[in-house]
């Protein structure tokens, strides 16, 4: 049996692939943005010499929804799942909403090989919420699995990190507070940007890596955290200039137009680097910024190499 899902949730999704493979070591994964269709049948077609079962996932395989394929590249498809390898099993893998209006999708849907993972909305939600902490060994009461989903913007992925995050601040079988999650938890994605920001200036990799997490779930636009950076070593090279120039602190707050927290911040972790270090960072985010618009780089690769280097300092 193939099988074509289509969701937006990344747990949802892994929960399901984990049903289908089970823990086949044959598992192939590809992605349609790197694959031809032609590729991908002729390795949905090969049989290995031993005959056994395989796995083959492609993901983004956004040409079920709005994304046109040609239609010699259709046909080939929709030829090779009415006479499939009975040793592959192919299973097709989309984040947006499919267009049922086309011959390929009509196929899946047919074949009741379908399946759509629908996330939790409402009270499921919240009920869900409740569970899985439950599973996890934590005890949570109704208000605070509404914290929870309203601080998480309701969206299941979110949440469900945030719940992976409690084995590493507390013991086991613990009623969490509502003053203890709020204390742990943001409260929207604004305020997530300027944490991991925070994170990644004061060299904390662990509470970086695992907000940018959450921002990659809540579709962050990844050129504005380049740009919060940037702003950033910005404010503490020039602070460490004008201080080099004997400027006094309420001089200093005034030419760079800051309130004195801010002042005080900047302060506080600039001291943690060099001036090179800081024209570095800038000349490195301004190079990464470019190749992005001219479609030379991925956006959400160059935060990944730039928090390599940020941590490599």
């Amino acid at each position: 049996m193939n099988y074509l899902l289509d969701t937006d949730s990344k747990v949802l999704l892994d929960e399901e692939l984990a049903k289908k493979v089970k823990d086949s070591p044959n598992k192939i994964i590809y992605s349609y943005k790197e694959t031809s269709i032609k590729e991908i049948i002729e390795e949905a077609s090969y049989v290995s010499m031993f005959a056994e079962m395989k796995y083959l996932i492609v993901k983004y395989a956004d040409f079920f929804g709005k994304t046109k394929i040609s239609e010699t590249d259709q046909n080939l498809l929709l030829n090779y799942l009415k006479n499939p390898n009975p040793y592959t099993t192919l299973i097709f893998v989309t984040y947006e909403e499919i267009d049922k209006r086309k011959n390929l999708v009509k196929f899946f849907i047919n074949q009741n090989s379908y399946i759509h993972l629908e996330t939790p909305k409402g009270y499921e939600l919240i009920n869900n919420t409740i569970k899985l902490a439950g599973e996890k060994g934590y005890l949570l009461d109704t208000e605070c699995a509404k914290y929870i989903c309203n601080a998480c913007l309701n969206n299941w992925d979110l949440i469900w990190n945030e719940i992976q995050k409690f084995e590493l601040l507390f013991p086991k079988n613990r009623q969490i507070s509502l003053p203890t999650l709020k204390k742990i938890i943001c409260y929207n994605a604004s305020e997530n940007q300027f944490k991991f920001i925070e994170a990644v200036v004061t060299k904390n990799m662990n509470l970086a890596i695992n907000l940018l997490e959450d921002l990659k779930i809540l579709k962050t636009e990844p050129l504005q955290l380049l740009n919060l950076l940037a702003r950033e070593y910005r404010l503490m090279l020039m602070l460490s200039l004008l201080e080099d120039q004997n400027y006094f602190p309420k001089d200093i707050i005034n030419e760079l137009k800051i309130p004195d927290w801010q002042f005080q911040k900047l302060q506080k972790n600039k001291i943690k680097y060099h001036k090179d270090d800081l024209k570095d960072f800038l000349l490195s985010i301004a190079k990464k910024d470019f190749l992005i618009k001219s479609g030379k780089l991925d956006k959400w690769l160059a935060i990944d190499l730039f928090l390599l280097e940020a941590f490599e300092y």
